[in-house]
């Protein structure tokens, strides 16, 4: 009988979030400044070279959700002497544990509007911060709909202007109305 010594078997996964959805959680607020932006520190399962530069994201604060855009990543650690002393990563056990607690990754997010969780307003600039640990998560078709709109809503005319980086299948549209307004 052979025996699981992978990483999980010894520290399995962390049960969902409060929302109950895993899938496209990146990770939590850790610092940050409304104009230099927010850092957030991964989640330990988040394979980085996923993690793309003009993503859009969202985190939930409090009492309102924000939507941002991924500025940058970066790689870091727990202690500065890692990146001068680097562990043995040849057993692949000490490589999990040494990736996602002390060496992650790291991004930048640039808040760019907020709206109160279960109300129905239109967005407005952010002007304020969510808080420490507050989940980050890819955003959803939904959410992008929500702030560019979407194709057939009532009264407005709207067209396709592309898709978001890395967001397959996901359109960005630009009311008509609202552009020649301008």
């Amino acid at each position: 009988m052979t025996r699981d010594t992978s990483f999980d078997a010894f520290f399995p996964p962390r049960p969902p979030d409060a929302s109950g959805d895993l899938a496209d959680k990146l990770g939590m607020v850790v610092g940050g400044s409304l104009s230099k932006g927010l850092e957030v520190k991964l989640d330990r399962g988040i394979v980085l070279e996923g993690v793309t530069v003009g993503r859009y994201v969202i985190i939930e604060g409090q009492k309102l959700r924000f939507f941002g855009m991924i500025t940058d990543v970066f790689l870091d650690s727990t202690n500065p002497m890692l990146a001068r002393t680097p562990p043995d990563v040849s057993d692949p056990f000490m490589a999990q544990v040494h990736q996602g607690t002390s060496a992650f990754g790291r991004i930048s997010v640039s808040p760019m509007l907020a709206w109160e969780k279960g109300q129905a307003q239109d967005p407005t600039p952010v002007k304020s911060l969510p808080h420490h640990f507050a989940a980050v998560h890819n955003a959803s078709e939904a959410d992008v709909s929500r702030i560019f709109g979407s194709e057939g809503a009532e009264g407005k005319s709207y067209f396709q202007v592309g898709e978001p980086l890395d967001m397959e299948g996901m359109k960005v549209y630009l009311d008509l109305g609202r552009f020649v307004e301008r």
